[in-house]
């Protein structure tokens, strides 16, 4: 008689679904890191755009003396996922809408950050840290340092 015995298929079956689970599990893992990892570029080139406008004195309509860019994070459908643009000038700051920099992650606290003109330079003089986390996993985060010159490095 030739064949297999129907306990030796079922064998061979719970190994392949055990195996394609495990992949499931951590192509699941890798999709959610990379979302962290995508949000966080996408972060990074938001602040260096702004950045880029205070070092280059970029002058909006209706502003006649510039004295900074402002950028904060705001809420966005009740996610902390979102950055504001203000630029501090007289005679009135110029608000730009908000922007949604981060698809699958938030913040982890709230932080406003100022770029002095001409320079590009954060106004505190310091280094700022600033952590992007899954909104889903709180274990997968990106840490990322802004420089007391602007200059935004992955920690």
């Amino acid at each position: 008689m030739k064949g297999f015995t129907l306990i030796e298929l079922m064998m061979v079956m719970s190994m392949i679904l055990i195996l394609s689970g495990g992949a499931v599990a951590t192509y699941l893992n890798f999709s959610k890191s990379q979302t962290v990892s995508n949000d966080a570029r996408s972060f990074v080139s938001e602040i260096e755009r702004v950045r880029t406008m205070a070092s280059s004195l970029q002058y909006p309509a209706g502003c006649d003396s510039l004295k900074g860019y402002e950028i904060k994070t705001t809420l966005i459908d009740s996610d902390l996922a979102g950055l504001t643009v203000t630029v501090k000038c007289s005679p009135a700051d110029v608000v730009f809408p908000d922007i949604k920099v981060l698809a699958g992650s938030v913040f982890s606290l709230p932080f406003e950050l100022t770029f002095l003109p001409g320079s590009g330079y954060l106004s505190a003089g310091t280094d700022y840290s600033i952590i992007i986390q899954n909104k889903n996993d709180d274990s997968l985060t990106n840490s990322m340092t802004i420089g007391a010159y602007g200059r935004v490095s992955n920690n």
